[in-house]
Formats: structure tokens, C-alpha cells, sequence
């Protein structure tokens, strides 16, 4: 420990509010502490937490075991583009969040400065554990001073855009056949049942897709000779790791009842363990764009590439769909 950590822990504030509204939503609660002012405004929320459990790490684990303990995504004020309060528009310009922790001295003079300021704790938050919270910070941006604020104010909080991300209570097994059509039926979060056409299973040659890429003119005029080689050099020496010369990705254009994107895995590619690679080459072809935007069914045509190498013989493939994206449009709350 050094002195000069002292100094960031005994600053103090030109200016702070106290808020202290709990707001209740989904069986969860969670509470606007309030505001301070230094060289610029940050407003303060403590929100539940849930540490997500993790199988034995000493266990040796599949991709499927690995992807489903991912983290799904779970709704935060982090993702919060505007806040007002009374008519005060507040603009949120970054955010950040984490656990609390009782060796975090910086947050707890925070909480103590907003304490000698008025703020009471409510009474359902007094005995909460701290490990089941976590603070989140929000920089607002080009503030000049603290709003004034009373009780009976209205706030208005408005949560940006998001793609939520839910995983199949059981993965939908499909075998797909090289160029031929197949359609099939799984159940989403909410019980509905979700029609899926698949249109079109292609083999793509990643190396020919590569060269035509960078050999694009607009894609060239972004980078100077000297960059550009740099890049390629970087994407070829990582594509000889994850799809050697003469290997293919899988393409797959799709159709579904629900605006959704499916993300779909090769069974062997989910049976295999994880190996280092350095780099990745993937990124030209993680999403497919198809040119037509509206499929034979009627429905929004989306496109998905498996950046899992196939032999340019492959006629038929088993795959799973582990998960599906939805888009959460931005919706306002009232509290």
C-alpha cells in the first residue's frame, strides 16, 4: 500500500445529491443513490447480483459445457442511455459496474459522503450481503451542475437497444444436407412455439473469400499498402489454424417465425475441447449477409456461418441450435 492511494480515497466533492429511490421490476430491486459532482457528474445505482455458478475448474470441459456457462446477459442500468429528472435531460456518456467489496475503500467513503449528505439506507437493503450487489456508475455527459431534485419528482430512466441472448432448454439437434432445404420447430423462452426454414446450406471457401476481400478496391482504399499487408499477413497466418487450405465453412440461410438469429454449432465442434489458437480468422464470415433480404416464405431472410473447417466433400452435417439473439428495443421506465 502507498500514501498516494489516500488521495483518491479523501477527495472531495464540489457538489452531491441524494436520490435514494428503490425501484422494484422482474422480482428484483434496485436503488438510485443519487448524484456527485467533480470534474464531471456521475449518477450511482446498486443493483442485485448473481455470481454465475462454474462447474469443477479442475474438470476438463467440452465447447458445449464452456458455451452454456457463459454469461447470458441480465437486464442493468449500465446499459441506461438517459435519465430525467423533473426536466433535466441527463445524457449517460459511460458506464461501468461492479461487485461490492468491503476492501473497496473508495466506495465506501462514497457511501458514507452520501450518508453525511441525507441519504438513509431503506430498510430492505440494511442486510443485504454485499457480495449479492454490485455498484453502477454512470458518467453523464457535459454536465455542469447537479439537478435540483425533490421526492415528488418524476424520473424518467430510458434503457438503450440490446440483443438478449437465451439458451435452449434442450439444444435442437438438425441434420442438414449440403444444398438442400429443411425446416423445424423448437420452443423459445416464452412458450412460443418458433417456425424455422432453413433455405440454403452452403460450403464456402474461406481462402477464396479472404482473396477476394482483400482484393476489393474500396476494402483496399481503407488502409495504406503498409497495413494492408499487415492485416493479411495477420488473417492468413490465423486461418491456417482454424481452417487449412482447402477446408470449407458452413453457410446457412434461414428464415424463422420470430424475429430472431439462431446461432447454430457443429456436434463435433461441441464435443471437441477447447485448443489455443493465436488470433482468429473468422470475422469476414460470422454472419452471412444474404442479397435477397425477404426468403420464400415471406419471412426476413438472415444468414449464419459456422467457423468450424468442413472437407469440400462434405454432403451432410449434423448440427445444434444452442441458442438464439433477440432484440430488446429501447423502451422508457417510469419510477
Amino acid at each position: 500500500m502507498q500514501f498516494s492511494w489516500l488521495e483518491g480515497v479523501s477527495k472531495k466533492w464540489k457538489d452531491i445529491l441524494v436520490i435514494g429511490r428503490t425501484i422494484e421490476r422482474d422480482g428484483k430491486k434496485y436503488h438510485i443513490i443519487g448524484m456527485t459532482m467533480e470534474e464531471y457528474g456521475e449518477l450511482y445505482i446498486i443493483e442485485p447480483y448473481e455470481e454465475q455458478k462454474r462447474s469443477n475448474p479442475k474438470k476438463k470441459r467440452t465447447q458445449r459445457m464452456m458455451l452454456k456457462e457463459q454469461e447470458i446477459e441480465r437486464t442493468s442500468y449500465l446499459n441506461c442511455r438517459e435519465f430525467k429528472i423533473g426536466n433535466k435531460k441527463l445524457c449517460m456518456q459511460s458506464g461501468c459496474g461492479g461487485v461490492l467489496m468491503p476492501e473497496n475503500y473508495e466506495e465506501i467513503k462514497l457511501f458514507l459522503d452520501l450518508m453525511d449528505a441525507g441519504w438513509e439506507i431503506p430498510e430492505w437493503l440494511k442486510n443485504e450481503d454485499w457480495g449479492r450487489l454490485q455498484l453502477i456508475t454512470l458518467r453523464i455527459d457535459n454536465l455542469k451542475r447537479l439537478p435540483k431534485y425533490s421526492p415528488d419528482m418524476p424520473i424518467m430512466i430510458k434503457h438503450g437497444p440490446a440483443a438478449k441472448k437465451y439458451l435452449l432448454s434442450r439444444a435442437k439437434s438438425i441434420t442438414m444436407e449440403i444444398g438442400k432445404p429443411v425446416s423445424f420447430q423448437f420452443t423459445a423462452h416464452d412458450g412460443e412455439k418458433v417456425q424455422c426454414y432453413i433455405n440454403n446450406v452452403m460450403l464456402i471457401d474461406v481462402w477464396e473469400e479472404a482473396k477476394k476481400q482483400f482484393g476489393n478496391a474500396k476494402y483496399r482504399e481503407r488502409f495504406t499498402e503498409e497495413q494492408l499487408q499487415e492485416v493479411e499477413n495477420s488473417y492468413y497466418e490465423a486461418l491456417k489454424h482454424n481452417c487449412s487450405k482447402g477446408m470449407c465453412y458452413l453457410g446457412i440461410e434461414y428464415e424463422c417465425s420470430r424475429d430472431i438469429n439462431l446461432q447454430f454449432y457443429s456436434k463435433e465442434f461441441l464435443e471437441s475441447y477447447p485448443e489455443t489458437h493465436s488470433g482468429s480468422a473468422a470475422f469476414l464470415l460470422m454472419r452471412l449477409n444474404p442479397e435477397k433480404k425477404i426468403g420464400t416464405h415471406g419471412l426476413p431472410l438472415k444468414g449464419y456461418a459456422l467457423s468450424t473447417p468442413f472437407s469440400p466433400d462434405t454432403k451432410e452435417v449434423s448440427i445444434e441450435l444452442l441458442f438464439y439473439m433477440e432484440k430488446v428495443e429501447a423502451w422508457e421506465e417510469y419510477v
